[in-house]
């Protein structure tokens, strides 16, 4: 198929610069979980999710305006603990990129669940976008957005998300300078932090496997149109990306990681039953967590 090609994106890097004009990338959907607080703590968050999801609907990382659907993005606030204005919580994001630009169509792209939030929230906050300026809440959230953004980006350009991933390892590098855990850069081969992710899609060594990925949705959005050039052409991708990883990856990596997350219910949902051993001992290879699921996808009928 001829490649789409979003419009150029020209990143707002300006320190202090909040930019909310109309057409913007996403199209979010933002839930609050409050459970383990008392009645009397939630009085603060109860208008978490609606202030959020303006933020997000409202906010625009680029300068530039977005050319087809906005991104479908799930977001999940587990707030877990609350002293003062300081709270403890996880936080969920997935992702969906779309199948020929078609809304309601479409499988996961990002896939995370971060499980170690520390931010500050007050009643009826002023939410605005710095990327130069780190903020425990907003930073965190923006993170997750950039790199939404990029990866929907990739799927459409050759390497197209590269300037989201560097604002995103900006806001990482900075929270790595205050002391914030999950953007140390200490940590292990193959551990999922935020910098690791960001590490690596920054990673001039991984731009192949970037470029696989936008073959992959090439090939997705082939599949939507010819089921069975479709699969020819993903099984041909899912193999150079096992190829990949038997001759550049050294260690585990957490993009192969992220992607499997996110696409595992997808392919195995397009290649249910299909007869090909090279398939799924590539899948194996690739994405071991998930043999049972590819396994019960390859039996049936």
């Amino acid at each position: 198929m001829t490649m789409f090609v979003r419009s150029i994106i020209l990143l707002v890097l300006f320190a202090g610069l909040n930019v909310t004009l109309g057409a913007q990338e996403l199209d979010p959907t933002v839930n609050v979980n409050m459970d383990p607080l008392s009645q009397d703590q939630r009085q603060d968050v109860l208008t978490m999710a609606t202030t959020v999801k303006s933020y997000l609907s409202s906010n625009r990382y680029t300068d530039a305006d977005w050319e087809g659907p906005k991104i479908p993005v799930d977001i999940t606030i587990y707030v877990n603990s609350k002293n003062g204005n300081k709270y403890t919580g996880r936080i969920s994001v997935v992702s969906k990129r779309l199948v020929n630009n078609e809304p309601g169509t479409g499988g996961g792209l990002l896939r995370v669940f971060d499980q170690d939030w520390t931010f500050e929230w007050a009643f009826n906050p002023t939410l605005s976008y710095q990327p130069l300026r780190f903020d425990p809440f907003t930073s965190v959230l923006d993170f997750y957005m950039l790199i939404a953004i990029g990866l929907d980006m990739d799927t459409y350009e050759d390497l197209g998300g590269t300037e989201m991933y560097k604002v995103a390892q900006q806001i990482a590098q900075t929270g790595n300078a205050l002391g914030i855990s999950q953007f140390s850069t200490v940590y292990q081969p193959g551990q999922f932090t935020r910098m690791s992710l960001i590490t690596e899609l920054n990673d001039m060594r991984y731009q192949g496997l970037r470029r696989l990925y936008f073959d992959f949705h090439d090939a997705v959005d082939l599949y939507g149109k010819d089921k069975l050039k479709g699969r020819a052409e993903l099984e041909a991708v899912i193999h150079d990306i096992a190829e990949f990883k038997k001759t550049k990856v050294t260690n585990r990596s957490v993009m192969l990681q992220a992607f499997f997350d996110a696409k595992s219910m997808e392919i195995a949902d397009i290649f249910r039953g299909y007869k090909s051993e090279q398939l799924w001992s590539d899948l194996r290879f690739l994405d071991a967590g998930n043999t049972q699921q590819y396994e019960a996808a390859r039996q049936d009928k």
